[in-house]
Order: C-alpha cells, then sequence, then structure tokens
C-alpha cells in the first residue's frame, strides 16, 4: 500500500510538489504543468496554509512558492522551514525584477529561483534539477 507521505517518490509519480501561490492564474499554470508531467502537485493559498501542511508531516520533494503573499510571504516561509526541511528544495517564484531579491533568498537556503513570466521548459528543467540534487543529497547522507 502506497504512503502519501513517504518521501521518496511513488513510481507512479515523478514526486509531490507544494506550489504555494496567492495568484490563482499563475499558480494553476505551474501545478497543472507539472501535473500533467507526472508530479503530484499540492497548492496552498499562502505561506501560512504551505506552513500547516509542512507542519502536518505531509512530505514534499520540493517546494515552488511565490514571494509576495499575504500573511507569510515566501522570504518567511523559506525562514521557518530551511533548517527544519533541509532535504527539501525550495524554489522561490516572482515577478520581481530585483535580482538582489533572489540573491537574498539562495543565502538563505533557496536551492533556486523562477522569475515570471517563464517558459514551460524553464520550469520542467528546474524542477528536474531541483529533484535530482535533492536524490543526491539523500543518496550521500546514506
Amino acid at each position: 500500500m502506497n504512503n502519501p507521505k513517504k518521501s521518496e517518490p511513488t513510481p507512479a509519480t515523478k514526486g509531490r510538489i507544494l506550489v504555494a501561490n496567492d495568484e490563482e492564474t499563475i499558480g494553476e499554470i505551474i501545478s497543472s504543468t507539472l501535473t500533467g508531467a507526472g508530479y503530484v502537485c499540492r497548492r496552498a493559498a499562502d505561506g501560512l496554509e504551505a506552513l500547516n501542511m509542512l507542519d502536518s508531516g505531509e512530505e514534499f520533494d520540493l517546494v515552488i512558492c511565490n514571494l509576495m503573499m499575504p500573511g507569510l510571504d515566501g522570504m518567511g516561509l523559506l525562514e521557518r522551514i530551511h533548517g527544519r526541511f533541509p532535504n527539501t528544495p525550495f524554489v522561490l517564484e516572482s515577478t520581481c525584477k530585483d535580482f538582489s531579491v533572489f540573491g537574498a533568498a539562495l543565502r538563505n537556503g533557496a536551492y533556486d529561483y523562477l522569475q515570471t513570466p517563464f517558459e514551460r521548459d524553464q520550469l520542467m528543467f528546474l524542477v528536474s534539477r531541483a529533484l535530482e540534487y535533492r536524490r543526491l543529497k539523500l543518496e550521500n547522507r546514506t
């Protein structure tokens, strides 16, 4: 029997991804693109909802989070989860043109960033790289 909280992807899926985005359209584009490619996606409307999902014990292979959200924004979520979920890569997504923001995210533990608008291939390549990074990290740990 498959356990949805299992940290390794099941054979039927490529991985479990949490998409935290208060912008319905962007969140839906990311989720539907990844779901169509064989990933399991869960959506959160803001950072607090994403934090609650992570705290519930549900495990994710990757978190993709919008920078600007009400309540708890992307940087705040990154700060709260970085040390607690060290094997879960975090990607910050934003329309922001100020690369110092992305640099700060990387310095604070984000794996990478995704600038909106993006091409489907950019998203797929980034997700593939992040999940490979996670796989290698787990493999090295064992």
